[in-house]
């Protein structure tokens, strides 16, 4: 962890944000609901949108040889779809429902402009991003 800032939370997005700035972030994203069986991202689709799964269960799919393998479940407190969120690159995988699920979803222009104006906010929300993304690359380098 990082020595910039206090430690005010354990969700991967909101981790040194105050419960004040958490509410306003969060009250700018769009809270959707996915029936079971449903998708949320489809793999290869252009959509910058940041997720993170308030409550239920989602199988992470890859496509592999033509057959879909769920690779990883995610649940409550679970950001998902960070990378295309940066980068604005194709989803590299597609994201199902196992049970009715609901997360909350962030516009990439809405969000980044919220961030632009309060430089405080923008620097908690990207460390913490950075620390995310770190954390899935030491995962990933172990299962290799």
């Amino acid at each position: 962890m990082n020595k910039l800032f206090a430690l005010q939370s354990d969700h991967p997005l909101f981790r040194y944000f105050t419960d004040e700035e958490r509410q306003h972030i969060e009250k700018i994203g769009e809270l959707v609901t996915i029936v079971e069986g449903d998708y949320l991202i489809g793999q290869a689709e252009e959509d910058s949108r940041l997720f993170a799964v308030d409550e239920g269960i989602l199988e992470i799919i890859a496509s592999r040889g033509g057959a879909e393998t769920v690779v990883a479940t995610v649940g409550g407190g679970d950001v998902l779809g960070e990378v295309s969120f940066i980068d604005d690159s194709p989803r590299s995988t597609s994201v199902r429902a196992a049970e009715k699920t609901i997360v909350r979803a962030w516009d990439k222009k809405t969000l980044s402009e919220a961030l632009a104006f309060d430089p405080q906010l923008l620097a908690k929300f990207s460390v913490a991003m950075c620390e995310l993304l770190v954390e899935r690359l030491r995962d990933t380098a172990r299962r290799v």
